[in-house]
């Protein structure tokens, strides 16, 4: 059954995005059938994925085309299916994958000469989707009518973005801080997961689960006092305020008489995430979970730093799945995990009941994985018992069905006009008496607080 949105609601209204209190359960809180098929359905004519189609997806990465008339490689995004190439410049081409003559897969294609023939009855295609050639009809070369879909296309920092809605109307790529630093001062990644993106994405923004599934990297700092406090407040208060980019969100815990201990992390509508992190060497990382379609994401691992190249040694812990954010990959080019679904993580069970690790899982990524995907390809969010602790994931939630319902009514939605920003995750310990976010431009690095932050959102103050 495919959602609608209720017309009634009104651009100003939040009531019907928030989850509805559990009769008989103080505090616990549930999605609709309604809210839940918004939020489960990205193919095309959804009120979700109609919205999400208004921001540029991040689709591949560049190695995948190693140079001009390489090989096409499918690319499936939103429930769509396209095919990508490079033309005899280099430049990029998205597709969409079925020959506009009688369907033929256009990845059987040959790339030569800087278009893509259809193998079928030799129709070709160039990067912008004119047919420049139609040999069982060559009249009809050229025919504006004829054209192949394509997307507009932006290529920067190793990855190929493209614009599933009106190439005519895209607005400006993301001006992310990873795509503005040189090559040797950045990283990238991908992986392919089976399950919904969402699913994927929400355990970087529940800052509750560190203190168990990633129990043993705490226990390894326990000496600091700071590490200490996340592994005794169990239930962190969660607060989201509502930024030009998305959400910032942040985790409060009582650290001492007065003082608390805050975490902010960031979501960057609609598919990016910016996670806090130790971090001392200063580098930045950014995950963008990227629908493939209703049961399967497309993860996106990118790391930098804002002023210097990156070592060898960092590079080759990225390279080889050893930091936060990459996990172990298998050597087949199949951009899938080491530890996967299919064999169970590789779960330790030894190691489990021993603590280390914690949750028999090796990897502070594949740990999240593993319990994203371990709910299934689409959990049923109506089946949820969401709690204080779930705010941060109800904040999110919420946001993107206001996308919906406001791309739905004609209206702006957030973070479409371009908006990019250096977000990084945030720690600190502060006087509770005072207002966290007092004093953010000196916590961020540059002095840069991301737009809007300080708009007072969900939470106490």
């Amino acid at each position: 059954m495919t959602a609608v949105i209720d017309p009634a609601v009104t651009a100003g209204s939040t009531d019907p995005l928030l989850p509805a209190p559990v009769p008989g359960a103080p505090g616990v809180r549930r999605f609709s059938v309604q809210q839940h098929e918004v939020l489960a359905a990205v193919g095309p004519g959804t009120p979700l994925g109609e919205a999400l189609r208004n921001y540029w997806v991040p689709a591949l990465l560049s190695e995948e085309i190693p140079g001009p008339d390489a090989p096409p490689v499918r690319v499936r995004l939103l429930g769509e299916d396209f095919v990508a190439f490079r033309d005899s410049s280099g430049r990029v081409g998205v597709l969409a994958e079925h020959c506009n003559h009688r369907g033929a897969s256009l990845y059987l294609g040959r790339v030569a000469d800087g278009v893509v023939q259809c193998v079928y009855h030799g129709w070709t295609f160039d990067v912008d989707g004119r047919c420049v050639q139609a040999p069982t009809c060559p009249a009809l070369a050229g025919t504006e009518s004829l054209r192949q879909r394509a997307c507009a296309v932006h290529e920067a920092g190793g990855l190929v973005m493209v614009f599933l809605g009106d190439p005519d109307n895209a607005p400006p790529p993301p001006d992310l801080g990873f795509l503005c630093v040189p090559d040797g001062a950045r990283y990238a990644a991908k992986r392919v997961q089976p399950c919904h993106w969402l699913q994927a994405l929400e355990a970087d923004t529940d800052s509750a689960h560190v203190a168990y599934l990633h129990r043993e990297d705490l226990l390894a700092g326990a000496a600091d006092r700071l590490t200490g406090i996340m592994l005794e407040q169990t239930d962190p208060e969660l607060v989201a305020d509502t930024t030009e980019y998305g959400l910032m969100l942040a985790a409060l815990r009582p650290s001492g008489a007065d003082a608390e201990y805050v975490r902010i992390n960031h979501w960057l509508a609609p598919w990016y995430t910016v996670v806090p992190a130790s971090n001392p060497a200063g580098l930045i990382g950014l995950h963008a979970w990227v629908p493939v379609d209703d049961h399967h994401s497309l993860i996106f691992g990118l790391m930098w730093h804002p002023t210097r190249d990156l070592t060898a040694g960092e590079r080759a812990a990225m390279m080889q799945g050893r930091t936060g954010i990459f996990p172990e990959l298998l050597p087949d080019g199949s951009y899938r995990a080491r530890r996967h679904p299919g064999n169970d993580f590789l779960i330790d069970r030894a190691g489990q009941a021993l603590g280390a690790p914690w949750s028999g899982v090796v990897g502070n990524q594949e740990q999240d994985d593993a319990i994203t995907s371990s709910m299934g390809t689409a959990y049923d969010r109506t089946r949820e018992n969401l709690v204080g602790t779930d705010d941060a994931v109800i904040a999110v939630r919420a946001a993107l069905l206001g996308m919906a319902r406001d791309h739905a009514a004609g209206l702006p939605t957030v973070g479409t006009a371009g908006l990019g920003f250096d977000v990084p995750s945030v720690f600190f310990e502060h006087d509770r008496t005072a207002d966290f976010r007092d004093g953010l431009a000196e916590r961020y690095r540059d002095g840069q607080v991301p737009a809007g932050a300080g708009q007072k959102g969900a939470g106490r103050r």
